[in-house]
């Protein structure tokens, strides 16, 4: 799967990047929502794991573009769930901190059938 990691952690983006990598997912990391932005111009993604807040800004208008160019999302974040804003309630939320096998884990969850 082609993912997309908009983490402004380098440290943590790169543990994530790392795991995945090791489960055959080719990663793309995107320390902000105009790195984001500049990399969905290039390709088209499977799936992305979204850090709420960013140097340039909340990321809940990126989770929307994502989702409307077919791409699953989930939110990366210390954010309480009761602070998800309500357009992206659906998405599933990880708390932050979290191991970057579990979020490899639930990547690879989404290649298996139902």
């Amino acid at each position: 799967m082609r993912i997309l990691v908009v983490e402004d952690s380098l440290v943590a983006a790169m543990a994530l990047e790392e795991e995945l990598e090791e489960r055959l997912h080719q990663v793309r990391i995107a320390g902000s929502l105009r790195g984001a932005r500049e990399w969905m111009a290039e390709e088209r993604y499977d799936a992305a794991l979204l850090d709420m807040h960013l140097p340039d800004g909340p990321s809940d208008a990126l989770a929307a573009e994502l989702e409307r160019a077919g791409c699953i999302v989930a939110l990366v974040s210390g954010i309480d769930a009761g602070d998800v804003p309500s357009t992206l309630e659906h998405l599933p939320l990880f708390q932050k901190p979290i191991q970057p096998a579990i979020l490899a884990s639930w990547i690879d969850s989404l290649l298996q059938p139902d």
